[in-house]
């Protein structure tokens, strides 16, 4: 696994589209891999990723709705994005409130296949 390539895949996806600010992939446990963007802890925000995702999880499961793969949240201020990344983690995006999920979700599984590669 080469972190260096990540972190290309990373920036590379931030700069397809400038509402998207910050990027990162988290292993499955919630380690941060790698990141791109202006975090100032990116293992908080890593943390922060995962419990997202375990509590949508949960939510999935009690509607049971088990082919929901991704999780989509927007808000006021912006929106965050979590994509599997197969079995090896998840991709997480931070974008602006501008950023449609359509659009976000097409970049992201673009890059999403790329760094499944690198894992």
């Amino acid at each position: 696994m080469s972190v260096a390539e990540i972190e290309k895949q990373l920036t590379n996806l931030c700069e397809a589209s400038k509402e998207i600010k910050s990027s990162m992939v988290v292993s499955s446990d919630g380690l941060v891999i790698a990141h791109y963007g202006d975090a100032e802890d990116p293992n908080l925000f890593g943390a922060l990723f995962l419990e997202l995702k375990v509590v949508c999880e949960k939510i999935i499961t009690q509607l049971d709705y088990e082919d929901v793969e991704e999780v989509y949240i927007r808000s006021k201020s912006g929106g965050v994005t979590v994509f599997p990344i197969f079995d090896k983690g998840y991709l997480a995006c931070l974008s602006s409130v501008n950023l449609n999920a359509g659009t976000v979700q097409i970049l992201a599984w673009k890059y999403v296949r790329k760094i499944y590669e690198l894992l």
